[in-house]
């Protein structure tokens, strides 16, 4: 398909819209015109004056029936996403690549530019004219020579924006949709599933019109970055997948609490970088971070970033949070206060938690004391998250892997032999399999480890908050609470105790 093929589809596509339109339109008119003659003729039929008070009534109930859902389809209009508005004040130099990208592609620039919390990016109609919507995670991950060839086709789609027919045709399948759903979170009470089966078919209509325009703004906009675009896709597909995991392990439980953490973006790149490292990608990649990053385009890329975490706390939780945190106390405000809360519904008297404390005991654990290993959970000890990138070029740009991802320094042992006594093992935990479950369990555990200094909070960008021991590594607390829980099992802690414990 060329791009005149394309220009001549995307006017056959409007034009079937409106012929839609069209029939709907004389339809209506007909069905009123038609009540409107019986109306007449019942009048007629009754020997009543036209002027007569019941006659009267009559008409306007039969006026207000038939304008009612005509001004209810006009005045329909999609939801409007939620988004973090950009002046010029705040993206001089975003503006200026895309009216850069406007006047080479020959179209009309954007009414303006906004910024989206979802992985996605797309023109959206406005009375003003069409605002370029923006996804924020492509903006921090992307270098500024990728964002040029992911918004080229965007900015193309200006041309149909300023194409009549293509313009009608769109108002009208996005009102009828919306008139044929509702509301959001309201039930379809008259006809629902005609309803449903006439949007699904405007939907359809309306996304092979968008599938042939888009063709066409590609075709427009290949000569722009070429091997950057193509790049970029392989980088969106990553950013989506670190997106989502960063709402999961690090967004969604904040949220849970009550807070919403300031720079989701950051942590995004974060992610992104310490996955590409666990991939051995750390070559290119350490070459590609060296190059601008997008987000570099924005005066105070710190300040967006923590309106667009805002905003992804409404968009995907579906509630709106005041309480902000930054990563330095993400981990103090979030995670302490839930494990400290789970470890303390396990009975101290359980015997998985005598064991736990027994073995902790015998370790010979330094700052623990043996009377301690019988006591309740009480404070942990605390270390400091990670510290938030403010969204400089030096901190999002060539040394993004320092700023963003906490290193462990330590590389000493404290391995020593730690047999375990025979009646530890020997016995299994029966009351285990009803409580505490696993995850208590775990938390009681690490907790514990804490407490007697064997472990510290720690705050990972692809999972979470975790627990590191004193060399850095991940301690494997489900794993070990696993075989507690479903065996009474505790070679798995000892063993760990005796590389760990001095």
């Amino acid at each position: 398909m060329t791009a005149t093929t394309a220009r001549v589809s995307a006017h056959r596509a409007a034009r079937a819209l409106l012929r839609v339109r069209a029939w709907l339109i004389a339809g209506y008119a007909m069905s009123a015109a038609a009540v409107c003659a019986a109306l007449v003729a019942v009048v007629h039929e009754r020997g009543w004056t036209a002027d007569a008070p019941g006659v009267l009534a009559a008409a306007a109930v039969v006026c207000v029936l038939w304008a009612l859902p005509a001004v209810r389809v006009h005045r329909s209009s999609a939801v409007l996403p939620k988004t973090v508005p950009l002046s010029s004040e705040s993206a001089p130099e975003l503006e200026l690549l895309v009216r850069q990208l406007a006047l080479q592609l020959q179209v009309p620039t954007p009414a303006g530019i906004e910024l989206s919390p979802d992985c996605d990016a797309w023109l959206d109609p406005r009375p003003g004219g069409p605002v370029l919507v923006i996804g924020a995670p492509f903006l921090w991950w992307l270098r500024v020579s990728e964002l040029r060839g992911l918004l080229a086709p965007l900015v193309a789609g200006m041309a149909a924006a300023g194409d009549e027919r293509i313009v009608r045709a769109r108002a009208f399948a996005a009102r009828a949709v919306c008139a044929l759903r509702g509301r959001p979170g309201r039930t379809l009470r008259v006809l629902p599933n005609t309803r449903r089966r006439l949007a699904a078919y405007f939907e359809a209509r309306a996304e092979v019109l968008e599938r042939v325009v888009a063709w066409e703004a590609v075709a427009a906009s290949r000569m722009i970055e070429p091997a950057a675009r193509a790049y970029a896709h392989e980088q969106i597909n990553m950013a989506a997948a670190g997106w989502d995991r960063v709402l999961t392990r690090l967004a969604q439980p904040a949220w849970e609490s009550g807070y919403c953490p300031v720079g989701l973006n950051v942590a995004l790149v974060g992610a992104l970088t310490s996955l590409g490292r666990r991939d051995r990608m750390a070559g290119s990649l350490a070459t590609r971070l060296s190059e601008r990053p997008a987000c570099d385009l924005l005066e105070e890329p710190g300040a967006v970033d923590a309106r667009a975490s805002l905003m992804a706390a409404e968009l995907f939780d579906g509630r709106r949070i005041e309480r902000t945190v930054s990563w330095e106390r993400y981990v103090a405000a979030v995670t302490e206060p839930e494990l400290v809360r789970q470890a303390g519904t396990v009975p101290e008297e359980h015997p998985a938690a005598k064991r736990i404390r027994t073995l902790i005991a015998e370790a010979g654990v330094p700052g623990a004391r043996r009377g301690e290993a019988d006591g309740g959970p009480r404070a942990v000890s605390r270390i400091p998250g990670p510290r938030t990138a403010r969204g400089s070029e030096e901190e999002l740009g060539d040394g993004i892997e320092g700023a963003l991802i906490p290193e462990q320094a330590h590389e000493r042992s404290w391995e020593q032999s730690l047999e375990p006594s025979s009646e530890l093992v020997a016995e299994p935990f029966p009351e285990l399999f009803q409580e505490p479950d696993t995850d208590r369990l775990a938390a009681y555990l690490a907790v514990r480890l804490v407490e007697a200094r064997l472990a510290a909070w720690g705050l990972d960008w692809l999972d979470g908050p975790v627990l590191r021991d004193r060399a850095g590594d991940l301690v494997p607390i489900h794993d070990i609470a696993a075989a507690l829980a479903d065996t009474g099992d505790v070679s798995r802690l000892s063993d760990w105790l005796a590389r760990n414990a001095s």
